[in-house]
C-alpha cells in the first residue's frame, strides 16, 4: 500500500519561516538607515538656512547668538535657536542695529531636538563656530559624536554624517 506524501514536514516549514525572518530583519534594518540618512540630509538643509540667517545676524549686529560680539565668538552656547534671545526669529536679545527676523523655518531638527549654536564646538581638534543638530541619538551640550550634523560658520561647510 503506497501512502500519500502531500504537504510540508515541520522541519521544512521552520526553514521557510526562519529564511523570511531573516530577510525581513535585513530589511526593516536598512529601512531604519534610509530613514536616518534622510533626516540628516532634511537637517543640513535646514542648516544651511540657519547658518546664512546667523551670518547675516552677525553681519547687521556685530553680534552672534549668544550676544558676544561676532570677532570674539565667546565660549557660551546656545542649546535651543528659536528662543527670542537668540535673535534670529525675533530681537528678544535687544541686538542693535536687528533687521530681522532673519529665520522664521523649522527650529526643531528631524529627530524633534532644538538647533544650536556653539561658539567653541571642536572639528577635529579645533574650535570652530558652528550651528548644528545633535543626530540621531539626541546627545550633545559639549558632548561631540559622529551622528552630528553641523555647519562650520566661517566656511559655510556643511558637516552631514556618512551613515551607512
Amino acid at each position: 500500500m503506497q501512502q500519500n506524501k502531500n504537504g510540508f514536514t515541520l522541519v521544512e516549514i521552520v526553514v521557510v519561516v526562519a529564511i523570511i525572518g531573516l530577510l525581513a530583519t535585513l530589511t526593516s534594518l536598512k529601512v531604519v538607515q534610509i530613514i536616518n540618512r534622510g533626516r540628516s540630509n532634511a537637517a543640513g538643509v535646514d542648516l544651511s538656512n540657519i547658518a546664512t540667517a546667523t551670518m547675516q545676524l552677525a553681519w547687521d549686529t556685530g553680534r552672534w547668538p549668544n550676544r558676544a560680539v561676532r570677532t570674539t565668538p565667546g565660549s557660551v552656547e546656545v542649546w535651543d535657536l528659536s528662543k527670542g534671545s537668540a535673535g534670529l526669529g525675533s530681537n528678544g536679545g535687544n541686538y542693535p542695529d536687528w533687521k530681522g527676523p532673519y529665520y522664521l523655518g523649522e527650529t526643531l531638527d528631524p529627530w524633534g531636538n532644538p538647533y544650536f549654536f556653539d561658539p567653541d564646538y571642536r572639528v577635529n581638534g579645533v574650535n570652530k563656530v558652528v550651528v548644528g543638530s545633535f543626530g540621531a541619538n539626541g546627545k550633545g551640550r559639549n558632548y561631540y559624536d559622529e551622528d552630528d550634523v553641523f555647519v562650520v560658520l566661517e566656511t559655510m561647510e556643511l558637516f552631514v554624517p556618512n551613515l551607512k
